[in-house]
């Protein structure tokens, strides 16, 4: 139960909080001062010591660094040579009595073909090299934690309350004054 607490009570209201009062005394349900605070528990270790480190996995066999060569394709074959031109025929000499000059040679023959050769096919690729297999990593196991204990909790105290009745007879059915030491309940 609650009890209002204040420096400047209402009149009316002294009566029926002077009441709880005496209600709680008669009922024992007033506590002491509280209690000292309970000194905080050590502290447990950080953690536990760190696991020993797994050992290394072994190394895996090193590939080959290249693949093999394949061997060479066949060289093409070479093409046939193409006929030769005919030669252009050799102008005539003149005859008779001496004319003037005659045209410089005769029409040169058109030239003859040229020879379209085949070119070989390339020769096929040679097979690539084998990698090594890849080595496998090993990790050690994790070191186990330890967490320290949790200190003990201090005891609670109880919270005390002070209310102070009047010295006079508030003339207010069921509220408490103080008569002259003694705690009683007004009649009105």
């Amino acid at each position: 139960m609650t009890i209002l607490s204040s420096r400047n009570y209402d009149r009316n209201m002294l009566g029926p909080v002077l009441k709880q009062v005496v209600d709680a005394v008669n009922a024992g349900n007033i506590g002491g001062p509280t209690g000292v605070t309970g000194a905080t528990g050590p502290t447990g270790p950080v953690g536990g010591a760190a696991g020993p480190t797994g050992a290394t996995g072994p190394t895996g066999p090193t590939g080959a660094s290249t693949g093999f060569t394949g061997p060479t394709g066949p060289s093409g074959v070479t093409g046939v040579t193409g006929p030769t031109g005919p030669t252009g025929a050799t102008g005539a000499a003149p005859t008779g009595a001496t004319g003037p000059t005659g045209p410089t040679p005769g029409v040169t023959g058109p030239t003859g073909p040229t020879g379209l050769g085949v070119t070989g096919p390339t020769g096929p690729t040679g097979p690539t090299g084998n990698t090594g297999p890849t080595g496998t990593a090993q990790t050690g196991p994790t070191g186990p934690g330890y967490t320290g204990p949790t200190g003990p909790t201090g005891a609670t105290g109880t919270v005390a309350t002070v209310v102070i009745p009047p010295t006079n007879d508030p003339h207010v059915n069921g509220q408490v004054w103080n008569n002259a030491g003694t705690l009683t309940v007004s009649a009105g």
